[in-house]
């Protein structure tokens, strides 16, 4: 999984996340270097990465189990099922939802830690597990044909949440 919160002590109101994946697939940086330059938001002049025009914003995204699982849905409106032309696009778009699962059972974790569930080194909530189940239905019910969607992603989930 790719996420790794520090949210000790969990915020009250407002979480703040320095992904760019989360918002966007398309910035376009080739090694993790450039990723990790591109995060500290400096722009060309003072030595980063950014173009000298960029603006730096911060969007809103409340996560819930119902949202995470509509925004998963709306990928197979708008993209149909998976196949060998779309698995690529379909892949990125799902990774997003992947990494709001993993923000979501991480801040459960934090949130309920008497409940956490203890799967191999790891810990993960009881919300977070139930909605992995429920996003493995909906990528197992319309798996499509593509070569490897769903199915390593599905496996990975399934390793990672003890499912």
């Amino acid at each position: 999984m790719h996420h790794d919160l520090d949210i000790h002590p969990i915020p009250e109101k407002v979480l703040y996340i320095n992904d760019l994946s989360i918002a966007d697939t398309a910035f376009g940086y080739e090694t993790k270097k450039q990723h990790q330059k591109a995060i500290t938001g400096k722009i060309h002049a003072n030595g980063g990465i950014l173009a000298d025009d960029n603006v730096r914003i911060y969007i809103p995204l409340d996560l819930n189990a119902d949202q995470i699982l509509s925004r998963l849905q709306q990928i197979y409106r708008v993209m149909g099922n998976p196949n060998d032309m779309n698995e690529m696009e379909f892949s990125c778009e799902v990774g997003k939802i992947i990494s709001q699962l993993e923000i979501y059972d991480q801040v459960w974790v934090a949130r309920d830690i008497k409940n956490a569930v203890r799967i191999e080194e790891r810990l993960h909530s009881t919300k977070g597990i139930e909605l992995t189940k429920k996003i493995i239905n909906v990528l197992m019910e319309d798996e499509g044909c593509a070569e490897c969607f769903p199915y390593d992603v599905v496996d990975e989930l399934k390793a990672e949440f003890g499912i």
